[in-house]
């Protein structure tokens, strides 16, 4: 029952809105010479009586040319991007078994202790550490010297 007499509610001001909007078009369109007093009163200013042109005018009167550029010729410099045709360089990625607060300490000193770039990006549960080499012997060894902490490791190829 609300829905209905919701519904008839607006269709009532939608019909009288329309009504209205007809209405005042319907007069406006009966009248359409009307032009009110303050705007005849700019019309009839605004047209000059003396002989001097305005600068407007003086421009419209001009005759259109041809027009060439500033310049001949056109030049342009880009360069292209060739990164997929470079080498991919091969890296590491290096897998542990613990992800600890006590295991990161280690794994960090002990990539330190060799003097090696490592990335390490945290990713939901566990980080992933990117070493920048290509020296699998490195590897082998920072995997024996991480067994020493009890950290079980392995070094996957990455080619980027």
């Amino acid at each position: 029952m609300k829905q209905y007499f919701l519904i008839g509610f607006l269709s009532f001001f939608l019909i009288i809105l329309l009504a209205i909007v007809f209405f005042l078009l319907w007069s406006f369109k009966a009248n359409v010479q009307f032009i009110p007093q303050f705007m005849q009163d700019n019309m009839t200013q605004s047209v000059p009586t003396n002989n001097n042109p305005t600068w407007q005018e003086e421009i419209a009167k001009w005759t259109l040319k041809d027009y060439t550029p500033a310049a001949e010729q056109f030049s342009m410099h880009f360069e292209a991007d060739t990164s997929d045709f470079k080498e991919k360089s091969k890296y590491y990625q290096l897998v542990i078994n613990k992800y600890d607060i006590y295991s990161i300490f280690c794994l960090k000193q002990t990539l330190n202790f060799f003097n090696i770039d490592y990335f390490l990006l945290k990713s939901k549960d566990n980080p992933e550490i990117f070493l920048n080499t290509d020296n699998k012997t490195l590897i082998e060894s920072i995997i024996e010297k991480l067994k020493d902490y009890k950290i079980n490791a392995k070094a996957k190829e990455i080619w980027l």
